[in-house]
């Protein structure tokens, strides 16, 4: 007897098709919380995600069309809760997914974090510094704003500037909130740094209306953040209210409260620059008339000093007479002083005949003594000259040879020691007369 006879039998795809039904009407719509441990963007454009907790993981898939309604993009390590329905596929393989219409991050304090982490990257990598952001100008010929096209903030802001001095105004529509957000403002960002000089912005604006932490996500985004704080265009940021605070209020070169605030901060009030070009035209008008009266009332006494021609001829007149008198008086005193100088001169001076006798006199007297000298010393040297030569001839070799004295040599050199000579030698003697050589026998 077959025991399985009472079980149903199933088709696959009969059975996946059953299967399909049981889930989607027990799980029609549900709404899931964990966290993303892998995203992968398909070709199509559909973003597969894996959900995981501590137990099991879940695949959910966002298809292209719903990508758009997404407020932030997603990423690995977020904890999120996803909202749609579960669907089950089994063309290749039997498994089961959630058909994601919208992903929310699970709770304030774990968007929070994520906001605190990109933060604290940013300001290590120093995109935070305050000497790298640039100086906005005061009075902007073009102002660029980056917001929506629609809704109030770019009215807010049209009219703010209108009101206080109109000024050229350039929108770049972007989208404010979802995932295209932060690569529509990039875009724009770069799009307006690479106009020509004559039509580039002076100044740009980020704008949006107040929103949700999650609302604003996108002015968290860190490659945006990069963008603003690179820009070769000063950029205000104003997001949200005044509490409402974004990375990109950070890294960009000002932060206004509110987009009406960026409006206030970029261009003064008209009315205002009218009053102080008004007072300074009055401060330089005044300035000049009394710079004009100063130099009147100079000129004026400069005219008092004025002489008539025969004035300054009686006054140069005055000048020459007082100038001769001193010159004469400077002369006379000038030739006392040489006249008394050549009396004293004359006195020291002797008659060349005395002079004369006078040399004459010493040179007698020198020649005596010179004469004197001469014999003396002519004496001196005679008597030394005869005590040397004596002296030389006493101690010549002849003077001894005749005292009985005789020289030996051997080999025309002279001995003068026994260690030189030896046996069977022949010497040489001589004597005062005449040299005998002598033939050694024997040394004792």
């Amino acid at each position: 007897m077959n025991s399985n006879i009472n079980i149903p039998e199933y088709g696959v795809s009969q059975f996946n098709k059953a299967i399909k039904d049981i889930i989607e009407d027990h799980f029609s719509y549900v709404r899931i919380k964990g966290e993303i441990s892998e995203i992968r963007v398909a070709t199509k454009g559909q973003i597969y995600i894996t959900l995981k907790d501590k137990d099991s993981i879940l695949s959910a898939v966002v298809w292209e069309q719903k990508k758009r309604s997404l407020t932030f993009e997603p990423e690995i390590g977020m904890e999120v809760a996803l909202t749609g329905r579960v669907t089950t596929w089994s063309k290749f393989k039997t498994t089961y997914q959630i058909d994601v219409d919208k992903i929310e991050i699970a709770g304030e304090g774990a968007l929070l974090k994520i906001i605190e982490e990109r933060k604290k990257r940013l300001e290590e990598k120093g995109y935070f510094d305050q000497d790298i952001k640039k100086k906005i100008p005061y009075l902007p010929s073009r102002i660029g704003v980056i917001t929506s096209p629609t809704g109030s903030v770019i009215h807010d802001i049209i009219n703010r500037v209108s009101e206080r001095f109109k000024t050229s105004i350039d929108l770049w529509p972007v989208a404010v909130q979802g995932t295209e957000a932060p690569r529509n403002i990039i875009d724009a960002i770069h799009g307006f740094n690479s106009i020509d000089d004559q039509n580039k912005p002076d100044v740009i604006i980020i704008a949006r209306g107040g929103g949700s932490t999650e609302d604003l996500m996108a002015f968290n985004d860190e490659k945006l953040a990069i963008a603003v704080s690179t820009s070769d265009i000063p950029i205000i940021s104003a997001i949200g209210h005044e509490t409402d605070t974004t990375i990109i209020d950070y890294v960009s070169d000002l932060r206004a409260s509110t987009p009406t605030a960026a409006a206030e901060l970029v261009v003064p009030v008209k009315l205002e620059l009218t009053n102080i070009v008004s007072g300074l035209n009055q401060r330089m008008s005044y300035g000049m008339d009394n710079i004009f009266k100063e130099n009147l009332t100079n000129l004026k006494n400069l005219i008092s000093y004025i002489k008539t021609p025969q004035q300054i001829i009686e006054s140069f007149k005055e000048r020459l007479n007082y100038m001769g008198v001193g010159l004469k008086r400077n002369l006379q005193n000038n030739v006392q002083m040489i006249f008394r100088d050549f009396l004293v001169l004359t006195k020291s001076l002797k008659f060349p005949s005395d002079l004369i006798i006078f040399k004459r006199s010493k040179l007698k007297d020198l020649s005596k003594s010179l004469h004197f000298l001469i014999r003396r010393d002519f004496r001196s040297g005679s008597e030394k000259y005869n005590y040397y030569v004596k002296l030389i001839e006493t101690n010549s070799i002849q003077s001894n040879l005749k005292k009985g004295y005789s020289i030996i040599s051997k080999n025309k050199k002279i001995i003068n020691k026994s260690i030189d000579i030896k046996e069977n030698d022949t010497l040489s003697a001589t004597l005062m007369d005449s040299t005998i050589e002598i033939k050694i026998k024997k040394i004792n």
